[in-house]
């Protein structure tokens, strides 16, 4: 693990005091709405099946075990943040099935790959991407290594969570705090960042933070995926605040990604369209809608359907 000193700049963002387990905690000054959150069974959350992950499947890692992803641009091998964490939880969940200890020992020593590459900056957990990226392939918006994306910060605190609650290791529950804090680090002009408050005052976890922001949509509901299933650990207030900021503005700015009649946007920055992407948007407005019991996610998520499926 990196530790990275920075000089802290005082945010300008307005906060309210408010308490948290008797402490008091800084709240977001944003736009921020009530939700009645649900609890969605280990056996329904993202990522679980009830098929085991072969212990003998072949994919590209290095001397230790761990996966490295294949950049199409360079032709070199690379860790990729997602991809371990969506291996992680897969073989994780494995483990749950089967009980075959192989399976946790696999995802223990990514985890331990993970946060040895990871940086610890202001408080938080940051896991690097170590290639160049170009989102569409375009080389106006290209992100150069070391970059952090507020999706990878997500599914990582996803596959985290997971891991504490199998092992009660208390290293993994502090692991994880540190990764939550990196969606509070709300100033853009320190590096790194992965989450902000937009003039209008709506909070944006960002997949690929640049000087403008893209707006994925599977990224920042990807990055709620992690947090909500932190909250379901901890049960801390100050995390429910923050999936409300993140609910808030996904219910407010849903219809701006839909195009009526035809395949939405993956983003709103280029207005990409793709229609896998389409179809991973139905499933994922889904989710909120099981995450919180809000019908206007259940209804969008039919609006999107009826577009194209």
């Amino acid at each position: 693990m990196r530790r990275v000193s920075l000089f802290l700049i005082l945010s300008i963002v307005v906060a309210i005091s408010c308490k948290k387990n008797g402490e008091d905690f800084v709240r977001p000054d944003c736009e921020i709405k009530s939700y009645n959150l649900k609890v969605i069974p280990y056996d329904s959350l993202h990522l679980v099946t009830g098929t085991p992950v072969p212990l003998d499947e072949s994919y590209p890692c290095d001397p230790e075990g761990v996966p490295l992803f294949l950049n199409p641009y360079d032709g070199r091998y690379y860790y990729h943040p997602v991809n371990i964490a969506i291996k992680g939880m897969q073989y994780l969940n494995s483990y749950v099935l089967t009980g075959d200890s192989r399976y946790l020992l696999r995802v223990q020593t990514w985890v331990d790959k993970l946060l040895d590459i990871s940086y610890e900056i202001d408080g938080a957990l940051y896991f690097p991407y170590h290639f160049n990226c170009r989102p569409h392939g375009s080389n106006v918006d290209t992100l150069f290594a070391p970059w952090f994306s507020g999706m990878a910060q997500g599914q990582v605190l996803e596959l985290i969570v997971r891991l504490y609650n199998v092992t009660h290791n208390s290293r993994y529950l502090n692991f994880a705090d540190k990764i939550f804090q990196s969606f509070k680090n709300l100033n853009r002009e320190n590096y790194p960042w992965v989450a902000f408050i937009e003039s209008d005052r709506y909070y944006w976890i960002e997949e690929y933070p640049m000087e403008e922001p893209g707006y994925v949509l599977n990224g920042c509901i990807h990055a709620l995926q992690g947090i909500y299933e932190y909250w379901l650990l901890t049960k801390d207030p100050e995390v429910k605040v923050y999936i409300e900021a993140t609910l808030t503005t996904l219910q407010d700015k849903l219809p701006l990604f839909r195009n009526p009649g035809g395949i939405s946007y993956y983003c709103l920055k280029h207005h990409h369209q793709d229609p896998v992407y389409h179809l991973y948007h139905i499933y994922l407005v889904n989710y909120l809608y099981r995450m919180t019991g809000e019908q206007f996610f259940k209804d969008f998520a039919d609006s999107l359907y009826s577009d194209y499926h």
